[in-house]
């Protein structure tokens, strides 16, 4: 009976000791500001401005944004301003996306992420972004009853979930910045008529934004990095007039590459297994699937290798051509790559299957 009565004591002690914790915990959470988004923007050739916005719980559970703006040559010491023009310390701890004004991008962000990768409070999974316009008015605005911060990390997640753009935040951006033999991409987005909008997909040269991809190339850019995603779709019109659209189902990369480190050609073989979509010209014999599928090579194949010139012009490598190279050869020097990777003749070669395409005459 002692027994009962020590285990009903110490029950009754721990659910105490755990209220009281509770209680602490949400006195300190009372006591800060958490921001959830930042961006940044050179003012002039020194200084740096910070936005920082965090939610502001109202007691009728909506959600007000409300930003706190510092300027400084450091972007540390901002952190320390913010807080001198709120009634509770900012903290950083639950960052969830960061952004920079396009021409602070085309300058680099290398030390802006510094302030990022040191702070043990912000995560490897933070979203960057590139901003068309200022960072201060976007973040600024008020995107339906919800967090600034949650609502640009979900429209940049479920659009690499879809498969619209790739991968990115701030762990792969530094792998790639550091790698050799690749560069690095983020998104672009911009604000247009009070919503905030997946314009483009950044194209940098170490951590200068050179380039962008339009949205109507994303199909091309997916396909080359091998990325699959539940949007996967792409209409083509032919100089007939008829217009499809397919759905990619699979799809494998393969590079040969049969000379590392010389001028020799390489060769992006790409397969895909797709299903029609939409078709406007009447029912699809066997000899218009045969059109279709080699108009979509012919396309693919066109499209992709402009990008890739492109890509080399600008002596940039957001594809990893170069990584390739790298893990195919013991010769591997980076000062030779850059020098020959401009003029290497880089070809693709596609072959489309339609696995499926409803009504078959």
């Amino acid at each position: 009976m002692r027994k009962v009565h020590k285990i009903i004591i110490l029950f009754i002690g721990m659910t105490v000791f755990l209220s009281g914790c509770m209680n602490i915990k949400q006195r300190v959470l009372d006591d800060i500001q958490l921001a959830t988004a930042a961006g940044y923007e050179y003012i002039d050739e020194d200084q740096i401005e910070v936005t920082a916005v965090f939610p502001n719980f109202q007691p009728d559970k909506s959600v007000k944004n409300e930003t706190l703006v510092a300027s400084s040559i450091l972007s540390k010491e901002i952190r320390d301003k913010h807080s001198l023009q709120s009634e509770k310390p900012l903290v950083s701890g639950k960052i969830e996306v960061t952004l920079y004004e396009r021409k602070t991008a085309e300058r680099g962000i290398k030390d802006l992420l510094d302030t990022l990768q040191r702070d043990p409070s912000v995560g490897s999974n933070v979203y960057l972004a590139v901003v068309d316009g200022s960072p201060k008015e976007l973040l600024s605005k008020q995107y339906g009853n919800m967090d600034n911060g949650i609502f640009l990390s979900n429209l940049i997640e479920q659009n690499i979930e879809s498969g619209l753009i790739h991968k990115t935040n701030l762990h792969q951006f530094l792998y790639k910045y550091y790698a050799e033999g690749i560069d690095p991409m983020l998104p672009i987005i911009e604000q247009k008529d009070g919503k905030i909008n997946l314009k483009a997909i950044g194209l940098f040269d170490e951590d200068k934004l050179v380039d962008q991809i339009e949205e109507k190339n994303y199909f091309y850019l997916k396909i080359l990095l091998n990325r699959k995603g539940e949007n996967d779709t792409h209409a083509i019109q032919l100089e007939n007039k008829t217009k499809f659209s397919v759905f990619n189902i699979r799809s494998k990369r393969k590079y040969q590459i049969p000379k590392p480190m010389t001028n020799s050609e390489i060769i992006i073989k790409l397969k895909l297994k797709s299903m029609i979509r939409e078709y406007n010209n009447g029912l699809l014999t066997d000899s218009k699937l045969n059109e279709l599928e080699k108009a979509m090579e012919e396309d693919i194949k066109k499209n992709s290798e402009e990008m890739i010139k492109k890509f080399q012009e600008k002596e940039i490598d957001p594809l990893g051509i170069g990584e390739e190279v790298r893990t195919r050869t013991r010769e591997w020097n980076k000062e030779k790559w850059d020098d020959i990777y401009p003029d290497i003749k880089i070809s693709v070669q596609v072959t489309m299957d339609i696995i499926e395409s409803g009504i078959v005459e």
